[in-house]
């Protein structure tokens, strides 16, 4: 078995997708703790027991280590920032955000998909962190959908949905990717301009199962990411679809330039902004990316050929 290296390890933890939760608890002196975990599991009905894991590097660490009682809260989509907000260390977090307090005093997170109001039942020393698993006493839910998170960042199950779709009615489907390659980007070049890798998406299946046939059928080792761009050309009567994807490689070879060289040339990064586009819409697209890229945050974007809205996908700090 090869060696790897922590970071390694995180990512490959990181490339199972989860939801995300903020566990939460008043300690013996009423301070109120929390912090934001993707460690949540069901662990039994009879009687009803689930888990976290919370971390020895947490400053409520001795919290979590003694409290009677806890609480999780799961997050719905829209909620990256309470996600964001719990993952630091912030001092009056609990004055940022609605909750209410359980039978037990813990804080309940307002407008949450489901929350758990648990006793301590067992606790368990697991390297740097503690299992932490927790008797259900009460439980509110409701049909909202829940916040995803993978290595890649959030994700929106809706939004994942939405990008499965046609459009409205009478609109065609064009699926795109943005294929990554250390801080380069597949390009595609003709007299008409700069494009990404593009494809009629099929009317049976969505424009991820689309474009991994695609990959598959030209024998590329491809990894689709989160979408990155929703939007609906009037003008054409299309919906296109992008998806951020990576080059399967553990560094760059001639093999992997000649397979590349079927969708197009990789360009850095910072030659995107000087590239002519076919459309505006593509150009303003990669001239978000280029810059996100270099903020290493990156957004979805969901809306027209003109304008729309911007929807966060960051990954937790903590």
């Amino acid at each position: 078995m090869s060696p790897f290296d922590t970071d390694t390890l995180r990512h490959a933890f990181g490339s199972f997708m989860t939801g995300v939760t903020v566990v939460t608890a008043k300690s013996a002196s009423g301070e109120l703790v929390g912090f934001t975990a993707n460690s949540f599991t069901s662990v039994s009905l009879e009687p009803p027991l689930l888990l976290v894991c919370p971390g020895q590097h947490l400053s409520s660490i001795d919290v979590f280590n003694s409290c009677s009682h806890f609480a999780v809260s799961v997050l719905a989509e829209g909620q990256e920032s309470i996600a964001n907000l719990f993952a630091k260390t912030v001092d009056d977090r609990f004055e940022k955000h609605d909750w209410q307090a359980d039978e037990f005093g813990s804080p309940l997170i307002a407008d949450a998909v489901a929350t758990f109001s648990c006793s301590a039942y067992q606790r368990h020393e697991a390297g740097d962190h503690i299992v932490l698993i927790g008797q259900v006493h009460g439980l509110q839910v409701t049909e909202q959908q829940g916040l995803g998170y993978s290595s890649q960042g959030y994700f929106s199950l809706s939004d994942e949905q939405q990008s499965d779709a046609s459009g409205l009615a009478g609109y065609s489907a064009v699926a795109g990717a943005i294929i990554e390659l250390e801080d380069r980007v597949v390009i595609a070049q003709d007299n008409n301009g700069a494009s990404l890798p593009c494809i009629t998406q099929s009317t049976t299946v969505g424009a991820r199962t689309s474009l991994q046939n695609y990959f598959d059928k030209l024998g590329l080792a491809v990894e689709l990411g989160t979408v990155y761009s929703i939007y609906d050309d009037a003008k054409s009567k299309t919906r296109f679809t992008f998806i951020r994807a990576t080059v399967i490689s553990a560094d760059i070879s001639a093999d992997i330039s000649a397979d590349i060289s079927r969708l197009g040339t990789l360009e850095t990064i910072d030659s995107l902004d000087t590239l002519c586009f076919q459309n505006k819409a593509q150009a303003s697209m990669m001239s978000r990316y280029a810059a996100e890229s270099r903020l290493k945050k990156f957004e979805l974007y969901i809306g027209s050929a003109d304008s729309g809205d911007i929807h966060p996908l960051d990954k937790p700090k903590g």
